[in-house]
């Protein structure tokens, strides 16, 4: 007997097993793939943000410079919001609604932007221009995280 001989009503039901589980299939590895992409992404911003904080973080940059010690409070709310920007990203990976590739490069190009920091030294560059580089990447964050948290 073939498998699509028989009353309508049996034929129906079982079109709609083969169409419900090619849909299934199509979808469920799409989605797999996605959820690995968006938890390697996490775990590359992961590790850029871990290059900064193993030099001690921008705080621990400001603090080892006797001209830049006193503003040391904005460089403890840059390493804070650089990770609230990760976490949020990771808890984005793990929703519905996943972050999209263009969250992902602003997230990279911030991190990229205090590493930068790193580069500049007191005694050869002017420390309002680092100052200033610190509290533009502190503005910087705060517009990201609305933009994120929207």
């Amino acid at each position: 007997m073939n498998f699509f001989q028989g009353d309508k009503a049996c034929v129906n039901i079982r079109l709609q097993i083969i169409l419900a589980t090619l849909l299934f299939l199509i979808l469920f590895p799409f989605n797999l793939v996605f959820a690995d992409a968006c938890n390697d992404a996490s775990r590359s911003l992961r590790a850029s943000f871990q290059v900064t904080q193993g030099r001690g973080g921008i705080w621990g940059y400001m603090e080892q410079n006797p001209s830049l010690r006193k503003d040391s409070v904005i460089g403890f709310q840059v390493d804070g919001k650089l990770q609230r920007v990760i976490v949020i990203f990771e808890a984005q990976c793990v929703k519905a609604k996943k972050p999209s590739k263009e969250n992902y490069q602003k997230i990279e190009s911030i991190l990229g932007d205090a590493r930068m920091i790193f580069n500049l030294r007191p005694g050869r560059d002017p420390v309002k221009k680092i100052i200033g580089r610190i509290n533009g990447l502190n503005s910087n964050l705060n517009k990201l995280i609305k933009e994120l948290e929207a």
